[in-house]
């Protein structure tokens, strides 16, 4: 639409130019009819007769020697008034061209508007919120190492019992606790022990488990279900806490599988914990079990030590999942 604007500006201001021209020519050689250019004499009078070289017939009216009577002029032709259809055609003819005039000029008017705009000002700028910037990642936490080897009540432990991994958007959390497996066959019985484990897996990849494994002395050649009731003797809880890279973490989707040494320590009564010299090579896989409520699902997995093996109870309440958010 644009573009055809100057054409159609043009073709209007030539077309009121050509009018107006038109209107000038026609004013020219217009003239009122039956008015004359100039006042006209009275005509001649006609040739008079002969009667009129004798004056015998005005001898008897004014003989010789008597004034004659003034001979009357004839009446002089009255001017001729204005023609009303010619002085009508010259009003509508300066009409039109006062409208083609106009026309004219406002053509002249929008064509210089088109073709030569007044520079819009700029809009002011929009100030638009930048987005929040996304959240770091959280870093991995600095967490020390235990001794690979302790020696028996070495201090240094439990450093790490009260401490847990950042998560982030993408980390889990689970926690199981397990039946009874075999720690150590004696000459007489077998030294065994009821595990459970926590872990936190964060975004950024660290991760840090927790043990805690309470130890019975029993007669037997295996671990009973129940060990109180099946006579063994309680011989204390142990705990042992492994984080990155000591720690290998697998995930896979809603699994995960940890494995590295874990050296336990424990925690007498009045004393601060003490290493007991004692590293179970452990191996632990937990998966969710069912599907989240709150946030939470059940959790199911095992835990191997050598050739023993210690699955998760069916208890739910004692087995659980939770991933990140």
């Amino acid at each position: 639409m644009e573009s055809t604007a100057p054409v159609a500006a043009w073709l209007v201001l030539g077309l009121a130019l050509a009018g107006l021209a038109a209107a000038a020519v026609l004013l020219a050689r217009t003239r009122p009819a039956g008015r004359p250019a100039q006042r006209t004499a009275a005509p001649a009078p006609a040739q008079a007769s002969r009667w009129a070289q004798d004056d015998l017939p005005a001898f008897l009216e004014a003989p010789p020697g008597t004034p004659r009577p003034p001979v009357a002029a004839p009446p002089e032709p009255p001017l001729a008034g204005p023609d009303d259809d010619g002085d009508a055609g010259r009003a509508v003819a300066a009409l039109a061209a006062a409208a083609l005039a106009l026309v004219a000029v406002l053509a002249g008017v929008a064509l210089a508007a088109r073709e030569d705009p007044a520079p819009a000002a700029a809009p002011p700028p929009v100030a638009t919120a930048a987005p929040p910037p996304p959240a770091p990642a959280p870093a991995a936490p600095d967490l020390p190492l235990p001794p690979a080897d302790p020696l028996p009540g070495e201090r240094g432990a439990g450093l790490l019992a009260a401490r847990s991994v950042p998560l982030g958007d993408g980390g889990v959390s689970a926690r199981l606790a397990l039946g009874g497996l075999v720690l150590e066959r004696r000459a007489v019985g077998v030294s065994v022990g009821y595990p459970a484990v926590s872990v936190t897996a964060g975004e950024s990849g660290a991760a840090l488990a927790h043990l805690r494994l309470v130890t019975w002395n029993c007669l037997g050649s295996t671990a009973p279900e129940d060990p109180a009731a099946a006579g063994c003797a309680a011989t204390g809880v142990e705990y042992a806490d492994l984080p990155t890279p000591a720690l290998g973490v697998t995930r896979d989707g809603d699994a995960l599988r940890l494995t590295g040494r874990f050296p336990t320590y424990t925690r007498p009564t009045g004393t601060p914990p003490a290493y007991t010299g004692r590293v179970y090579d452990l191996s632990v896989t937990v998966a969710r079990a069912g599907p989240p409520r709150d946030g939470e699902a059940p959790a199911e997995g095992a835990l191997f030590l050598g050739t023993e093996r210690a699955d998760s109870l069916p208890d739910p309440l004692l087995s659980r999942f939770r991933p990140a958010g």
